[in-house]
C-alpha cells in the first residue's frame, strides 16, 4: 500500500471513532465546524474561519445560522483592503430576545463593545500591523434557560460573518491566525484531507513562544486521538524544556478543543505537547499517529 493509502486508512480509522456534538453539550469543548462554504454563516475563500464556541449551522425557514451559548472565536484573515469583520448578530432567548451587550475581544488588541439588536452587523477592524487576528464574542446576559432544549442556554445567533478580503483562505498551518507561536521539533508534515488541514504527532511536540507572555495565559488547541493511543482517550501533557509538567488536559473523546492555562513565560520559551500512549502500530503506516492538531492559537 502506498503512503497516500496509508493516510486514507489512519483518516478513515479516525472519522469512525469520532464523536461530534448534534444539539448538546458543551460548544465550547466541541468539535471544530466544517471549513468555509456556501451553506453556512461564512463563504469560501473570505478569510474569515470558525473557531471553537459555534453550535452546529441551522437553516430554518430560508436563514442560515449559527447559535452561541457564549464566547465563540472567529478568526478573520484580511487583504490589504478589506480590513473589516462585519457580524449579523441577533438576540436569542437566553437574552430573553431583547437587545444585549456584546464584547468582541480580539488576541492583537482588537476590541468593540456594541449593543445589539436584531438585523444590524456588528463591526470589528483587524489590526493593521497583523497578518491576522481572533477574536472572541461574550454577551453580557443572565442566561436565561431555554425550555426543552438540550443546548440549556441560547445568548444570540449570527447569520452571517463577511470580511470581503479576495486573500483567500487563513494561512496553510495550524498556526494561522498571527499568535506568537512558532511549530518546531516532532511535528509530522502540515498536509490537507478531505478539506481538513492538520499535523499529526507521535509526542512531545515543540512550539515555541515568538514573544514574551507577562501574564498567564490560555493556549487552545483543537485536536482528535489518533490510532496510535489504541482507542484510548486523548490527554495531553504541557512540559517545559526540563521535560517537567505545568499542565494537563482532561480527556479528549472525538475532535475537540483543549484549552491549557499557562504560568507567565519569557520569549523564546519551548514547550512540548505530550502524551502517554501505547504506540499502537498502524497498518501500513510508518508513523506513530498518536494525535493530530487542526489549530493552535494563544486566546484572547
Amino acid at each position: 500500500m502506498n503512503k497516500r493509502s496509508a493516510r486514507s486508512a489512519a483518516l478513515a480509522f479516525l472519522a469512525s471513532t469520532a464523536i461530534g456534538i448534534a444539539g448538546c453539550g458543551n460548544p465550547s469543548a466541541g468539535p471544530s465546524p466544517a471549513p468555509s462554504a456556501s451553506n453556512d454563516i461564512v463563504r469560501t475563500g473570505d478569510g474569515v474561519r470558525l473557531g471553537s464556541g459555534w453550535w452546529p449551522v441551522e437553516f430554518h425557514n430560508g436563514l442560515t445560522f449559527r447559535w452561541v451559548t457564549n464566547d465563540a472565536e472567529v478568526t478573520a484573515c484580511p487583504d490589504a483592503n478589506n480590513r473589516t469583520l462585519a457580524m449579523m448578530i441577533e438576540p436569542g432567548p437566553g437574552v430573553r430576545s431583547k437587545p444585549f451587550t456584546l464584547h468582541v475581544l480580539g488576541n492583537h488588541g482588537d476590541s468593540e463593545t456594541s449593543v445589539v439588536k436584531a438585523g444590524q452587523y456588528v463591526k470589528v477592524t483587524v489590526n493593521q500591523n497583523a497578518p491576522a487576528e481572533t477574536f472572541v464574542l461574550h454577551a453580557d446576559s443572565p442566561n436565561i434557560p431555554t425550555p426543552r432544549d438540550p443546548r440549556h442556554v441560547l445568548n444570540f445567533r449570527a447569520r452571517s460573518i463577511i470580511l470581503g478580503s479576495s486573500a483567500g483562505d487563513c494561512k496553510n498551518e495550524i498556526v494561522y491566525d498571527a499568535s506568537p507561536l512558532a511549530v518546531g521539533k516532532n511535528w509530522y508534515p502540515y498536509e490537507t484531507f478531505n478539506g481538513q488541514s492538520f499535523r499529526w504527532v507521535d509526542n512531545d511536540a515543540q512550539v515555541t513562544l515568538t514573544a514574551a507572555q507577562p501574564r498567564p495565559f490560555v493556549l487552545e488547541a483543537e485536536v482528535e486521538p489518533g490510532p496510535s493511543l489504541g482507542g484510548a482517550p486523548l490527554a495531553i501533557a504541557v512540559r517545559n524544556a526540563s521535560g517537567k509538567t505545568i499542565v494537563q488536559s482532561a480527556p479528549v473523546k472525538g475532535r475537540n478543543y483543549v484549552s491549557l492555562r499557562i504560568p507567565a513565560q519569557p520569549k523564546g520559551t519551548v514547550l512540548a505537547l505530550a502524551v502517554n500512549s501505547k504506540n499502537v502500530k498502524v497498518a501500513n503506516d510508518k508513523r506513530t499517529l498518536n494525535f493530530r492538531v487542526f489549530g493552535l492559537k494563544i486566546k484572547p
